[in-house]
């Protein structure tokens, strides 16, 4: 299955996931309501990186891109081990050593992170660099707002909450008590829910990467 498509489906899911936990609101089912969104937005992001990772990885290694230009390898070796490590040392700011390879998968950097994008995308330096780099750090606010906003739930603390609580003026927003409740504050010109709004971004950002 083309990437773009696994990861819609994956989107999908968590959209049903969401909206399923909006059904829930009672003392018992607000516990599972948070449940049910925290899963659902952990797994949207972690998609999205699955696809950022393999869309910069196949890019380096040759690929043909869906309006059928092909681009020839642009890492040598010409492995995703040798990727994985032009793509560590870059997110890092590192200096990138000859013929280093990485075959540990936990060491890689967080690939959806728009911050980490460009540099990691330029090191790589794949024939439609460009194209990858204005749409995976092209400015839409879904990533990374759904990154922090996952990264609060994952580590819950007055500063996490914090910065959740600080993307409040891109919203039509209310007082919150989880981070994950972010979720459900709505888009000033959709009225959409933020979760929503975040989804159709990776989905946006899927379908011009791949161009």
């Amino acid at each position: 299955m083309p990437l773009q498509f696994m990861l819609h489906e994956q989107l999908s899911r968590c959209e049903r996931a969401f909206r399923e936990a909006l059904t829930y609101d009672s003392l018992t089912g607000r516990i599972q309501r948070r449940h049910l969104m925290e899963g659902a937005l952990s797994d949207a992001w972690q998609a999205y990186c699955s696809f950022a990772r393999n869309v910069a990885i196949h890019s380096s290694l040759g690929c043909t891109t869906a309006n059928g230009t092909v681009h020839a390898a642009s890492v040598n070796p010409s492995t995703w081990q040798r990727s994985s490590y032009i793509a560590i040392r870059a997110a890092k700011g590192h200096s990138i050593n000859l013929a280093q390879t990485n075959t540990e998968l936990w060491k890689e950097p967080t690939w959806g992170d728009p911050g980490k994008s460009v540099s990691i995308i330029t090191a790589l330096n794949p024939g439609n660099a460009r194209t990858l780099i204005s749409h995976f750090a092209g400015g839409l606010l879904g990533p990374k707002h759904c990154q922090i906003v996952r990264n609060a739930c994952a580590h819950r603390n007055h500063q996490t909450k914090a910065d959740v609580e600080a993307l409040a003026t891109h919203y039509l927003a209310s007082k919150i008590t989880f981070p994950s409740e972010a979720m459900l504050w709505r888009d000033p010109h959709t009225s959409d829910f933020a979760f929503i709004c975040w989804l159709d971004d990776l989905r946006t950002i899927s379908e011009g990467a791949i161009k």
